[in-house]
């Protein structure tokens, strides 16, 4: 009797070890995913844990067992737990769906995968039965082994059970690095995992059936199920984690494509630049080339003012001729960098020939050669915000043509830290990507949404700094941060 009072003990503390396992595991495979609502640190998985406990020492004083095959047992399950995720965790109710879904796939599968011990405990037994009626076995032995059995299957069992979710819980959390494509795309996840959740209530409502007013287990009719079952059970694991990753490949590869395409953008961008500042140095060539027949024409003339007739008419003309062909060479913005300015110009061109009336400006930037960041970065900053502000303004002369459209750019430090500003005026309409944060792109390739903006929040990031769009009515400003102050090592 003693014994089996310290066997009964030993398997309720066994079943209490068990839980706060599976709390923590719950709580860091539902971070992984979503943030909870509190921010309790380390204690988290200690309180989500010890709720875990709580909640099926509840079950087990109101004979609400888990493992036996009731599917209304299972459905309550799945409701508690995600009445607790819904009120402890962040995130939207198909994501939580999801998490419970997930957590109770893998549990209810390790569940199944492990009932093959089992059927090694009963031929166990057998043995130990036979071996007693030869007498090389002691009869008070063998009512110890039998009455301590129990506890030693569970303890193989629930060593197997929670082996197999602790490494299929790590599997997943390893495996998931696309956070945001696959909030937004939950579903996919959730149908192999709901599939297996059927699955295992399936199996439940078979296991048990009704012959004759008795109550048979499907193992016992059929021995085959002792392997049938778990492999199935494995099978269906080891195709979930299978599809997880393959999904979360799929994002991977779709995110690399959306690189490449930000990366041939980031070149053309860079080609422009180059080819404006060559066109700007060619002309600054062919002037300085000419200068010396300039000259001579100005000697000539000068040396004709002396006689009879005057000439300072054809003089002020000639003047006012090479003016005019310095002028269009001259960079109006003058920022102390020439791609900078390349990029300008070349935007500011542009913008004049497709709005009519809009205004530019750029005397507040300001590049000094003491920053640490690279021209070509800059570059790609100012030409892909440029062309963000461009096509609002072009929006906006569409739809409101009397309205005001303006793009002015600003530079300013504020400690370390190097600050740029593009303002643009728009037309009010605006609809905000709620996972970024970012205005979502009005362009109808769905391959180039927001590239401009992911260049340029690259190119901030590569520096330590960030990036951030702000709404003040019909303004829009860009603002862009980077770490800009050299090193005493540069």
């Amino acid at each position: 009797m003693e014994m089996r009072v310290m066997s009964d003990l030993l398997m309720k503390l066994f079943m209490i070890a068990l839980y706060l396992f599976e709390g923590v595991f719950i709580q860091r495979l539902f971070q992984t995913f979503a943030q909870p609502r509190w921010s309790t640190g380390k204690w988290s998985e200690y309180v989500v844990s010890m709720i875990w406990v709580m909640y099926h020492s509840i079950c087990l004083t109101m004979n609400m067992h888990f493992y036996p095959s009731s599917v209304w047992n299972l459905l309550f399950y799945i409701c508690i737990l995600l009445v607790f995720t819904a009120f402890w965790y962040q995130g939207s109710m198909v994501l939580k769906l999801f998490l419970v879904m997930q957590f109770t796939a893998i549990h209810e599968l390790s569940i199944w995968a492990s009932n093959s011990v089992i059927y090694f405990n009963s031929k166990i037994i057998q043995l130990l039965s036979i071996l007693a009626g030869k007498e090389i076995l002691s009869l008070g032995m063998l009512l110890r082994l039998i009455s301590i059995s129990p506890l030693l299957l569970s303890i193989v069992v629930g060593i197997v059970r929670e082996s197999m979710t602790f490494f299929s819980i790590r599997r997943i959390m390893k495996t998931y690095r696309h956070r945001q494509p696959f909030e937004k795309n939950v579903i996919p996840y959730l149908l192999p995992v709901a599939a297996s959740v059927m699955t295992a209530m399936l199996i439940r409502l078979l296991i048990l059936t009704v012959e004759n007013g008795n109550v048979v287990v499907l193992y016992e009719k059929y021995p085959e199920l002792y392997l049938i079952v778990p492999l199935l059970a494995v099978l269906l694991l080891f195709s979930n984690l299978f599809s997880f990753e393959m999904f979360q490949k799929m994002i991977g590869l779709q995110q690399e494509r959306a690189e490449k395409l930000v990366l041939e953008n980031q070149v053309i961008s860079l080609q422009n630049s180059i080819a404006e500042m060559e066109t700007i140095y060619d002309g600054v060539r062919a002037v300085k080339h000419d200068m010396k027949n300039h000259m001579l024409v100005l000697q000539t003339l000068l040396h004709e003012q002396n006689s009879a007739h005057d000439i300072s008419s054809e003089i002020e003309r000639y003047f006012q001729n090479m003016y005019t062909s310095v002028e269009q060479l001259d960079n109006r913005v003058h920022t102390g960098n020439p791609v900078s300015d390349a990029v300008i110009n070349s935007k500011f061109q542009y913008a004049k020939k497709t709005i009519h009336g809009i205004r530019l400006a750029a005397d507040e930037l300001i590049v000094p050669d003491t920053i640490s960041v690279e021209a070509y970065d800059i570059g790609i900053i100012l030409s892909n915000g440029l062309d963000n502000a461009i096509e609002a303004c072009q929006k906006l002369r569409r739809t409101k043509p009397e309205e005001d459209t303006y793009i002015s750019i600003r530079s300013f430090w504020k400690g370390k830290m190097y600050f740029i500003e593009i303002e643009n005026s728009f037309d009010g309409v605006m609809r905000m990507d709620t996972n970024s944060d970012w205005p979502c792109s009005t362009k109808p390739d769905s391959d180039a949404h927001g590239i401009g903006l992911r260049n340029i929040h690259s190119c901030a990031q590569k520096y330590g700094g960030d990036m951030d769009c702000i709404v003040n009515g019909r303004r829009f400003i860009l603002s862009v941060m980077v770490k800009g102050q050299k090193s005493a090592n540069d």
